[in-house]
C-alpha cells in the first residue's frame, strides 16, 4: 500500500510527509519538552518552517539529478528519519548545518554538466563555511567539494583554488562581524576545534539509534554493489559523493561538540537516498511495503519510547 503511493512521483506524497512532519510535532507538544508560549512561537515554529524547507530541498534536488527513478521514496524515508529524532524541534543548529550541506551537495552534484564550474565550487565552499560557523568540525565536508573536482573538473588547477576563495569569504565577513561587534558568534568561535571522541556508552537511545542507522547502510551497501554495474557513469559518481557524505557524516558524529543535539541528522539525506534505490529496485512489493511499514513504526517508537533525556 505504502509503495503505491511513493511508488510515483506526485505532488500529494511532498503534502502527506508534511502533514506526517506536522503529526511528529504535536507529539512533540504533547511529550512535555516545553510549555507552549511566546518562546515557543520565537524558537519552534521556525525550526518546523525549516524541516518544511528540508523537505523541498531533498525532493528537488533528488528528481533534479535523477539519484532515484520517478519515485518519491526519498522524499518519505527522510521525512521517517526525522521521527528519529524526537527533540529536534529544540535545535535549529542542526536543522541549518543539514540545510546548508544540502546546498553544497547540489552545486557540487551539478558539476557534472561542466556549466559556471567556478561559480558552483564558490557557492558549495561557501555554504559549508557557513556551517562551520556552528561547529569547526564541519570543516570536514570540505572534502566532498574537492572530490567533486577530482571527479567533475580537475584538469582546471584555478578549480582548485576557488573553494579556498568561497571559504575565505566566509572568514573575512566573520572577522569583520568580530572586530565591528568584539564578540564571537553564540553559535562557535571560527576554527576553534575540540580534538576529542564525543560518545558516551551510557546513552541508550543514542546507541540504538546508531545500531539501526548501521543496519540499514550495512544491507543498503551491500545491494548497492551488487547493482551498482546497472548505474549510469553519471549517476555513479554521484553516488561515490553521497557515499563521502555518509563517511564524514560518521567522523563529525564522533568528533562534534556535545552542545550539538542530534548531529546524527546528517546522516538523513544519504540514508534517503540509498534506501529509496534499494527499494525501487525489490521487485516483489510486500517486501518493499514491509520495509517501510517497519521504518515508520521505529520512527514512532523513537519519537514516543525513546525520548532523549
Amino acid at each position: 500500500m505504502i509503495t503505491s503511493v511513493f511508488g510515483k512521483s506526485k505532488p500529494i506524497n511532498f503534502i502527506l510527509c508534511a502533514v506526517l512532519l506536522l503529526v511528529y510535532f504535536v507529539i512533540y507538544l504533547f511529550s512535555g519538552y516545553k510549555a507552549v508560549g511566546l518562546e515557543f512561537l520565537t524558537a519552534e515554529l521556525p525550526v518546523v518552517l525549516l524541516l518544511l524547507f528540508s523537505l523541498f530541498m531533498v525532493n528537488f534536488v533528488v528528481k533534479k539529478n535523477d539519484l532515484t527513478e520517478q519515485n518519491d521514496y526519498a522524499l518519505f524515508v527522510f521525512t521517517l528519519v526525522i521521527g528519529f529524532f524526537p527533540s529536534i524541534f529544540q535545535h535549529i543548529n542542526i536543522v541549518l548545518m543539514q540545510l546548508l550541506i544540502l546546498f553544497a551537495l547540489r552545486r557540487i552534484i551539478s558539476l557534472g554538466s561542466l556549466r559556471s564550474v567556478k561559480q558552483k565550487l564558490f557557492d558549495a565552499s561557501f555554504f559549508i563555511g557557513l556551517a562551520v560557523l556552528f561547529d569547526a568540525w564541519m570543516v570536514l565536508y570540505m572534502a566532498i567539494v574537492y572530490l567533486g573536482i577530482l571527479l567533475y573538473v580537475s584538469s582546471d588547477y584555478k578549480n582548485w583554488l576557488v573553494p579556498f576563495i568561497g571559504f575565505g569569504v566566509v572568514v573575512m565577513l566573520y572577522s569583520i562581524y568580530v572586530y565591528l561587534t568584539k564578540q564571537a558568534l553564540p553559535t562557535n568561535s571560527l576554527l576553534e576545534f575540540d580534538v576529542q571522541i564525543n560518545y558516551s556508552t551510557t546513552n541508550y537511545r543514542r546507541i540504538a539509534l546508531h545500531f539501526v542507522i548501521a543496519f540499514l547502510f550495512s544491507i543498503i551497501f551491500v545491494l548497492f554493489l551488487l547493482k551498482y554495474k546497472s548505474y549510469s557513469s553519471q549517476k555513479k559518481l554521484s553516488f561515490l559523493i553521497i557515499k563521502m557524505l555518509f563517511f564524514i557524516g560518521t567522523f563529525y558524529v564522533l568528533l562534534a561538540k556535545n552542545s550539538i543535539q542530534n548531529s546524527e541528522f546528517l546522516f538523513a539525506f544519504p540514508l534517503a537516498v540509498f534506501m529509496a534505490n534499494l527499494l525501487e529496485n525489490i521487485e516483489n512489493k510486500r517486501i518493499a511495503n514491509s520495509i517501510l511499514f517497519i521504518l515508520m513504526i521505529v520512527s514512532f517508537l523513537f519519537n514516543i519510547y525513546l525520548k532523549e533525556a
